[in-house]
């Protein structure tokens, strides 16, 4: 009987395990959170900058064209999916290895001048978008570099996973990322910061008024 009880414990783990790899039917369906299972989650990470060496428009440029160079090679990867990177312009695809195991999609669905916003196709632990976003502070020689998303598990298992630690790895590849574009950006980084929010009705607190380019 003691041996039996571990092999009933396997089975659970081995049935999600091929579930992952399987993937699901429609992969490069663009997702919303209405696909996705559990809280919808807003985190938002940021950096401070005075003294920037590049201007803000410049900066949103280089970070979307080389966001697989930005992106810390330890936890996650990046790649054209469509055609080799760089260019990254709106309506391409990328192809995502997170944490070495888990695989993921996302479309560049908005480009505009100060930044960008990528959203998950169904192959992708979560359902949802994620801003990119350069803010030229109030007094010259200030900006906030900030990364947001708004999305909800793609799964039960997924879920589970984030609880479990994934959230910590994500958060740290992207304040690593913030990181990374400081530095490209210039200047001094003064403060950074994380926030994390959890309720029904949430939205990015970028809202996309204005027209898209196809830079």
């Amino acid at each position: 009987m003691s041996h039996r009880v571990p092999l009933l414990l396997a089975f659970p783990i081995l049935a999600a395990a091929a579930v992952l790899l399987k993937g699901p039917p429609d992969p490069l369906r663009p997702s919303t959170p209405q696909d996705g299972v559990g809280p919808l989650t807003r985190r938002r990470y940021w950096v401070e900058i005075v003294g920037p060496t590049h201007a803000a428009e410049e900066i949103a440029e280089h970070w979307r064209n080389h966001l697989p160079d930005h992106a810390p090679k330890g936890l996650i990867w990046f790649r054209g999916l469509d055609h080799p990177v760089p260019p990254v312009r709106q309506g391409d695809r990328l192809w995502i290895r997170l944490f070495l195991i888990r695989r993921g999609r996302v479309m560049i669905e908005h480009v505009d001048p100060l930044g960008f916003r990528a959203r998950t196709l169904r192959l992708h632990p979560e359902a949802g978008t994620t801003d990119f976003r350069v803010y030229p502070g109030e007094n010259p020689g200030e900006m906030t570099l900030q990364i947001e998303s708004l999305l909800r598990s793609s799964s039960r298992v997924d879920r589970l996973a984030y609880i479990l630690g994934i959230h910590a790895a994500q958060s740290r590849s992207w304040e690593l990322t913030l990181m990374s574009v400081a530095r490209y950006a210039g200047g001094r980084v003064v403060n950074h910061g994380t926030e994390s929010l959890e309720m029904p009705m949430l939205e990015h607190t970028h809202h996309l008024t204005e027209s898209p380019v196809e830079g």
